[in-house]
């Protein structure tokens, strides 16, 4: 098993790989925080300081498979993923030339004057089909986004002309005044390849693939139809306990009975952020079905989640199945911060189909609702994103506005809470109530995590502290 404690602590602007040369002996196991870089040995207690963490960002490199790369379609299943490569566009933008406003495409005369009424001689609208050529002195109505007729030059505004005679059926507009000096070639145009050029790179390796649509589109107006991204892992999750049984079971709770409220939370955080989840329910707190139970995930899934049986008591089993039935490596088992004390981190070695030996990821996080949910945020969310090719990783950080007194505990805390953004733009954050790890009501509404001090005493109103982003920020 291996144990750390702090050796040394380094300023994270001044830590670099070349620092680390009279470190060789210790275990090469880091996490990043952004108050400091924490080197771990090898020798004593597993319990890890966390200190101030205003982002949990777990930096497993020696620990952590590299992002594979899959080519997928272009649709709305590559949202959420991330680019393994540039992309360039395999088209110009416009692929045309095109007009910029409705009105009339016309051939610019040396002096840039048009004074008199002219022939309208062809309409162009923003559809496909061939466009007669336009000579000068002659005029082409046109629409928002046509093709121009070749030999036009500029395209002067609808509301810089009168309409002076309509076609005998009366359907079409015959003839035009413009009046008007000062015309230059191009106005009003968009030049082909003028927003996009062709074989431009439009997106970079590593840019996401966001849901509010920008990237997708810009793919389309390219005419790019695949693109190659890093898999995204999936994720087993799994529930351990003889207590623990299905949330829905129709029957009223035994006597020492615990709905199993975890699994169907973390399934959700885990979809929400946009990974894939094989459910793989409830483990009893056997260590052959647990064994069992964890092979099967293993088999299934890129990353576990279980949740509970990472304590002290002589059914937490997880631990002692990680390392001796699946000869897995604990790199960390208790964390000095609030909730989540006993949050573990480890990895198995798989043999894969192909016969390749592989090293995968196991979360075991504590079995109270609250502490499960702000461990899976703080800890798996980054290692899922690192997995993923997601930079930065973790939740953002903001700075926010205490709208009340916060105690303070002895260990850093991740204090739920409702942060709303105020009609002076600043943001506030209230807490959720009492935060005790086993209160389920401490988690609803909360979208964000405040970051506090160890300490005694309290934060009080007014003070401005940080708070990692779990969701969309309400309006106060």
């Amino acid at each position: 098993m291996v144990m750390a404690t702090v050796m040394t602590i380094v300023t994270a602007t001044a830590m670099d790989t070349a620092a680390l040369s009279d470190t060789q002996s210790l275990t090469r196991t880091f996490y990043l925080t952004t108050r400091a870089w924490v080197l771990l040995d090898g020798t004593a207690s597993p319990h890890i300081p966390c200190f101030l963490l205003t982002m949990l960002s777990l930096e497993y490199r020696e620990n952590h498979p590299d992002p594979e790369i899959l080519t997928l379609k272009v649709d709305e299943k590559i949202v959420g993923s991330v680019l393994a490569e540039d992309v360039k566009a395999r088209e110009n933008v416009p692929a045309f030339r095109a007009s910029i406003v409705d009105g009339y495409a016309v051939v610019v005369p040396e002096d840039g004057v048009l004074h008199g009424t002219f022939p309208v001689v062809l309409v162009s609208h923003a559809s496909p089909g061939e466009v007669k050529p336009l000579k000068a002195g002659e005029l082409a109505r046109i629409t928002t986004g046509a093709p121009l007729p070749p030999g036009a030059t500029s395209v002067i505004m609808v509301e810089d002309t009168i309409l002076k005679t309509m076609t005998d059926d009366g359907k079409e507009e015959k003839e035009v005044e413009i009046n008007i000096e000062g015309v230059k070639n191009g106005e009003n145009i968009r030049e082909i390849g003028s927003d996009i050029e062709q074989g431009s790179v439009i997106l970079q390796k590593g840019e996401q693939i966001l849901g509010v649509g920008g990237e997708i589109g810009l793919l389309a107006a390219v005419g790019v139809v695949e693109i190659k991204v890093f898999k995204k892992p999936v994720i087993g999750i799994l529930s351990t306990g003889d207590e623990i049984i299905e949330y829905n079971r129709p029957e009223e709770l035994r006597l020492g009975e615990v709905r199993d409220t975890n699994r169907i939370t973390l399934i959700s955080a885990a979809k929400e952020w946009g990974f894939e989840v094989v459910d793989l329910g409830i483990a009893k707190d056997q260590s052959g079905t647990l064994e069992e139970t964890l092979r099967d995930g293993l088999r299934r899934a890129d990353v576990l989640i279980t949740t509970g049986g990472v304590s002290m008591g002589e059914l937490d089993l997880l631990k002692p199945t990680i390392e001796r039935a699946l000869g897995g490596t604990i790199h960390f088992g208790r964390v000095a911060m609030k909730p989540g004390k006993p949050t573990t981190f480890a990895t198995v070695p798989v043999k894969t189909n192909a016969g390749e030996r592989v090293s995968k990821v196991i979360f075991s996080l504590p079995g109270n609702p609250a502490s499960a949910l702000v461990t899976f945020h703080l800890f798996v969310l980054p290692s899922l994103h690192k997995q993923s090719g997601v930079s930065p990783v973790g939740l953002p950080k903001v700075p926010v506005v205490l709208a009340h007194d916060f105690p303070l505990d002895s260990r850093p805390e991740y204090h739920r809470a409702i942060v709303t953004v105020g009609g002076n733009g600043l943001l506030s954050a209230s807490s959720t109530g009492g935060q005790r790890s086993s209160k389920v009501g401490s988690l609803k509404s909360a979208n964000a995590l405040v970051c506090l001090p160890g300490g005694k005493g309290k934060l009080e109103k007014g003070a401005t502290v940080d708070a990692l982003i779990m969701n969309s920020i309400r309006l106060g």
